[in-house]
């Protein structure tokens, strides 16, 4: 395969609506565990995922590759946190990549405590399929959700 191909974009392969649907439906069904079905429809089966993070506070952050390790990722978060509210503030999608940010009304499980997150999701389609995601969470709210008093 020459360099230059390598290098360059691949379609989308949805049009603007599509992609806005797809990452409302993702959004909604992989933080609220209902339906982890539609990540597996929706994502490549070799997506490339990161959370940002400290690795030894947040267990799941890193860099990870594969449709099921990001489906395990979200029961995970699932299993630890309830969500109560979700609203996406802003959304810019240009050609197959998105930027995204929401906010997360969370309970933890284990503690009880309730927390604001804020989100920022970075995502690109490949022909009809999310490739890649990358989400930076404010990670002191996680952290202080779950307990741990040297969070800030």
């Amino acid at each position: 395969m020459p360099f230059q191909q390598l290098l360059s974009q691949k379609p989308p392969g949805l049009n603007r609506d599509e992609i806005v649907d797809r990452v409302n439906l993702l959004a909604l069904h992989a933080s609220t565990g209902h339906d982890l079905d539609a990540v597996r429809r929706l994502c490549a089966p070799d997506i490339v995922c990161e959370f940002v993070g400290d690795k030894s506070r947040i267990s799941y952050a890193g860099r990870h590759v594969g449709v099921e390790t990001l489906a395990s990722i979200l029961r995970t978060i699932n299993i630890d946190f309830e969500q109560l509210n979700y609203a996406l503030s802003d959304m810019i999608v240009d050609g197959g990549r998105v930027a995204v940010r929401r906010t997360v009304e969370w309970r933890h499980r284990g503690t009880g405590r309730r927390g604001l997150v804020e989100l920022a999701d970075f995502a690109r389609f490949e022909h009809g399929l999310m490739v890649e995601f990358v989400e930076y969470r404010d990670s002191i709210a996680i952290l202080s959700m779950q307990g741990e008093s040297d969070a800030a």
